[in-house]
């Protein structure tokens, strides 16, 4: 590159030759002077822009020639000094790029060997045997790793040093004067730099955590001195016995009451700091921290003797323990509603009541009780039920007692939700709502059991009960039924007071409908066995209906179903199913199942759930959609089958009093009753007297057992079919034609008849006896017609002139005789006499 430098140098030394400068010249003029005009154009003035003429040309020219010559002549004189000046100094400097070129070839050898010392192993003997083997570039960031925990510590080390400072002057004694409080300024410090460092640090450092569970602990310990200068202000006053306030000394009361405002004041100033943090449920143990120092006592005196090895530590006797903490409560109400309520009240709590708080902190004392021995019962159902049971008692004494969760503090200005009580709580718990539902049901199962194998089971029962509504319809139940309505009554107030429906409704349809059941099908099995007169009946069905009866003892079941052995077992069961049927109805009626009822219809996973049930009525099992009958009861499809239960046994009923009766009757119906006149008065066949004493022992015994509308019920169907059988086999069907004295004689039966109903029926009765015989006793009137002339009587030619005659007559004959026939029977009725010519 320098020789190019130095040719270039030599090559503008050199003189241009004349040809070269010749063809520039004539360039040059050319370019300026393009015509003649050009060379001689006038001078113009200065302020106009123009080109020289030639002379102007010729000048400028020779001046800058001779400029060039000066200066050629100084670059002659000082070129040859410049070039050896050069030369010498680009001599330097080509040896100087040598020299630099041999030492980068040497620096990158070295530092391709440094880097490869800094990415290898190192084996030094010197090096602790965990370095051995890393890189140099590995142990330098080692290094710095650790560097920069160590920075990080030290800060830490002194952040931690200032919250220990703040924490152990808060805490110090020498800064409580003349009371606690006034620790708060070095509290405040402290929440103010765990503040700051929450904002800038991630949370999830473990340090973090540290500071904060400093200052809980800090918190909590300035909480607890106050809570110790309250207890101890409480030891005058005899706290937790019953508190006389009126009859402390005035000294003691205005330690206390300055204590207990501390702590209120203590609280207030917590929530400013903190902000209002709730517990999520009621059973936290969270409430004013006076109350809370208060409780103390409370809960040691409560498990001294009831979580410890006192005798009052009875399993079978959880009824103590609730009758303490209800004590507690009775006691102290006075005190609590006079004195502690216008302390909160100057605090700034006066939305709070006081007595409602102490309840609420009261509670998780007895839960601890349950959680601690709950489970060691759940193999014993009996002591479970009862536990439970008690603990349903307790909250409702507890909301009879007016406690209010929306006026406790951690509710204050939010809405409460619907308080489940300590037994909702405790239902809760994996399992133990399921194992005391089994252990009911199994205790229900026995008693049902033993209720129906019962030798007196099936007996009716004489007591007057007022408290029965069933009494004044005239019911008189079975001894079993009577019991079976009072175990499912029993089981209701069991459940009843459950927190929710989905508690209650397992009781519902796993114990009661089940119960109510089996006794249905119990009662059917006996109407079955009644109804088949099998030799297997007393053997499948033991006890039934009458008591039991021993293996062995033949039993001759013609007595057992038949006359007034067998009608007893007829109306025991229609008394039975009629007492449960009624009972059932009017539980539907009553408010507690008129909202499960309601409940249910708005709950679709319960409905969901129980869809498969069968004995829940399916219009509570409806879509939300449905329409839905308000009078739907959850005891419909039970109070279906018990009624058809009750109508087969008065289908039952008439039908035994009708074919013993008929069966009595049978011989007399083939009577000839085409007898001649006689003045001898015709005597009752021995038949008809079996019958009509068959008869009247069947009425006596409904009259006497049934309700009056039921009797009188029964009646009408018994006489409806009676009056049937005799007209179909006596009248219609008989052996003979009738004469008028025939005719007289049935008159005379019928009468006999309506008599045998009166006297049986008894006088208080509310039965229309001779309705019912109308029907037969105007046939008998048509056939006892007589055949001569009569004065002032219907005679029998009358009767068949209006039988072949227009209505006209007919109903005159109707009118006249005081009978009501159509004309088809009539004139059926007219062949049936001898007489009769058509």
């Amino acid at each position: 590159m320098s020789s190019q430098l130095i040719s270039q140098i030599r090559t503008i030394s050199q003189p241009p030759s004349q040809s070269l400068q010749t063809d520039q010249v004539r360039s040059h003029i050319d370019s300026q002077f393009t015509d003649l005009d050009s060379l001689l154009y006038p001078p113009s003035g200065p302020s106009k822009r123009r080109k020289r003429n030639l002379e102007e040309e010729i000048k400028y020219w020779e001046e800058r020639e001779r400029k060039s010559a000066l200066e050629l002549e100084v670059t002659t004189t000082t070129l040859p000094k410049q070039i050896e000046d050069t030369q010498a100094k680009l001599q330097a400097l080509l040896s100087s790029a040598q020299e630099l070129s041999l030492r980068r070839y040497s620096i990158a050898d070295k530092l391709a060997n440094l880097v490869e010392d800094l990415s290898g192993p190192t084996s030094s003997e010197d090096e602790p045997a965990k370095e051995k083997g890393q890189s140099i570039l590995s142990q330098l960031e080692v290094l710095q790793s650790e560097l920069s925990r160590l920075e990080a510590g030290l800060a830490w080390a002194k952040v931690l040093e200032q919250v220990v400072i703040l924490s152990e002057k808060t805490l110090d004694p020498a800064h409580h004067k003349p009371s606690p409080l006034a620790a708060l300024p070095h509290y405040r410090q402290l929440n103010d730099l765990v503040l700051r460092l929450e904002g800038t640090l991630p949370p999830e450092m473990a340090l973090m955590r540290v500071v904060i569970e400093v200052k809980e602990r800090t918190w909590q310990g300035l909480k607890d001195l106050m809570s110790e200068n309250l207890l101890r202000a409480c030891e005058p006053l005899g706290w937790p016995r019953k508190v006389m306030y009126e009859n402390v000394p005035s000294e003691a009361r205005r330690d206390f009451e300055r204590a207990y405002q501390d702590l209120l004041f203590l609280q207030a100033e917590g929530e400013d700091l903190h902000g209002e943090v709730r517990p999520s449920h009621w059973s936290s143990g969270k409430g004013l921290y006076p109350v809370q120092a208060m409780i103390k006592p409370i809960e040691l005196r409560f498990k001294y003797h009831f979580m410890g090895k006192k005798g009052t530590n009875r399993v079978d006797k959880p009824e103590w323990a609730f009758a303490n903490i209800l004590d507690q409560i009775y006691e102290h109400q006075s005190f609590l509603s006079t004195y502690l309520q216008q302390l909160s009240t100057k605090a700034g709590y006066e939305d709070i009541d006081i007595k409602s708080e102490l309840t609420l902190l009261l509670f998780p004392i007895l839960l601890g009780l349950l959680r601690s021995r709950i489970p060691h019962l759940l193999e014993h159902p009996a002591l479970l039920a009862h536990t439970i049971y008690q603990t349903v008692i307790f909250d409702e004494a507890v909301k009879e007692g007016g406690f209010d969760l929306d006026a406790t503090s951690i509710y204050e200005n939010r809405e409460s939700p619907a308080w489940e009580g300590l037994s909702g709580v405790v239902l809760m718990e994996k399992d133990w709502f399921e194992r005391w539902l089994v252990g009911e049901k199994k205790f229900a199962d026995t008693q049902l059991n033993e209720i129906i194998s019962s030798p007196e089971a099936w007996t009716i029962s004489d007591e007057s009960n007022e408290e029965d509504e069933g009494q004044s319809s005239g019911i008189k139940p079975t001894v079993s039924a009577r019991q079976v309505k009072a175990l499912v009554e029993q089981i209701t107030d069991r459940y009843a007071p459950l927190p929710d429906l989905t508690y209650k409704l397992p009781f519902l349809l796993s114990v009661q409908l089940p119960i109510l059941q089996a006794y249905q099908t119990r009662i059917s099995g006996s109407l079955d066995a009644f109804e088949t007169l099998s030799s297997a009946f007393v053997r499948a069905v033991p006890g039934a209906l009458a008591g039991n009866t021993r293996s062995g003892i033949h039993i001759d079941q013609a007595k057992l179903t038949s006359g007034k052995n067998g009608l007893e077992r007829l109306m025991k069961a229609w008394l039975s199913g009629q007492w449960i049927q009624e009972g059932m109805r009017r539980w539907g009626d009553e408010l507690f199942f008129v909202e499960v009822a309601s409940d249910l219809t708005s709950s679709q996973a319960l409905k969901y759930k129980y869809s498969s049930d069968p004995l829940l009525p399916s219009g509570l099992k409806q879509s939300a959609s449905t329409e839905i009958d308000p009078s739907t009861s959850v005891f419909d499809v039970l109070i279906e089958r018990y009624d058809h239960l009750t109508s087969r046994g008065e289908d039952m009923i008439v039908r035994l009093i009708t074919v013993e009766t008929e069966n009595d009757l049978k011989q007399h119906l083939t009577r000839k009753w085409d007898r001649p006149p006689t003045l001898e008065t015709t005597e009752p066949s021995p038949h008809l007297l079996a019958a009509l004493t068959t008869y009247s022992s069947h009425l006596r015994s409904i009259s006497s057992t049934l309700p009056p509308i039921t009797v009188s019920r029964l009646y009408r169907r018994i006489v409806d079919h009676l009056s049937n059988h005799i007209l179909r086999r006596g009248v219609y069907a008989g052996w003979s034609k009738f004469t008028e004295h025939g005719g007289i004689d049935l008159t005379q039966e019928v009468k006999e008849w309506k008599e045998v109903s009166a006297n049986s029926l008894g006088e208080d009765s509310i039965v229309s006896v001779g309705t019912s015989w109308k029907k037969l006793e105007d046939i008998s009137r048509i056939l006892a017609l007589p055949t001569g002339e009569a004065r002032d009587k219907v005679t029998f030619a009358q009767a068949m002139a209006s039988a072949w005659d227009g209505q006209e007559g007919l109903e005159v004959f109707n009118e006249r005789l005081g009978v009501g026939v159509e004309r088809g029977e009539l004139q059926g009725v007219l062949r049936r006499r001898v007489e009769c010519w058509r």
